[in-house]
């Protein structure tokens, strides 16, 4: 009868831990299937590795919002781009000016961070806008974002996503073209048909 106690007491413990573990996962899944703005992740692992990276250094960074100032369809632009960020609990906003498809670069320091951002528009009417925000303390960077924002929904392909990097896996924004995974743009373009949101187990 000892045996039997001891059985039931063990695979109490292990449902419990199976189920702890289970919770834990799915927390992490709803923490990290989408940003602040409603994104999509494009690799799950990766950012989930990232987030907590950042996290355990004091970090909390997102792009929460990005908006399209209206421009007349026959007018080449500027068209300007409003983003916001969120560094810890305070939000600033952003904004870049784009003439065409030409890479916007600018920085700021702000409560003892270097916020890095760079954006482009991925065609001449802003549609789909990439940025990549950079965060970095003491000269070393703890995080990187990259977002692919999609104003006009035409296709179901047409999808906002999002990725965290760790710094020794930060990508520059642009490649050899949009389609280069070894760039922001084109690792956003690319990772559009294998979405994952895998996390870590």
């Amino acid at each position: 009868m000892k045996d039997f106690k001891f059985l039931v007491i063990s695979l109490v413990a292990a449902t419990l831990a199976m189920s702890a573990c289970a919770k834990k996962d799915s927390e992490f899944a709803a923490r990290y299937a989408k940003n602040k703005m409603g994104a999509d992740v494009a690799d799950g692992k990766k950012t989930q590795q990232a987030g907590e990276m950042a996290a355990a250094k004091g970090l909390e960074a997102d792009v929460v919002n990005i908006r399209r100032y209206w421009t007349p369809d026959d007018q080449p632009g500027p068209r300007a781009v409003m983003s916001t960020i969120l560094i810890n609990n305070q939000e600033m906003p952003v904004t870049t000016v784009h003439s065409g498809t030409e890479i916007v670069d600018g920085r700021v320091d702000a409560n003892g961070y270097t916020i890095v951002f760079h954006a482009m528009c991925g065609t001449t009417d802003c549609n789909p806008y990439y940025a990549s925000l950079e965060i970095y303390q003491n000269n070393k960077m703890v995080i990187q974002e990259g977002v692919r924002k999609f104003f006009d929904k035409k296709t179901t392909a047409d999808t906002d996503l999002y990725q965290w990097f760790k710094p020794e896996e930060a990508l520059p924004l642009l490649g050899m073209d949009s389609m280069d995974p070894k760039g922001m743009v084109g690792f956003l373009n690319s990772a559009s048909n294998t979405v994952s949101s895998g996390m870590i187990k």
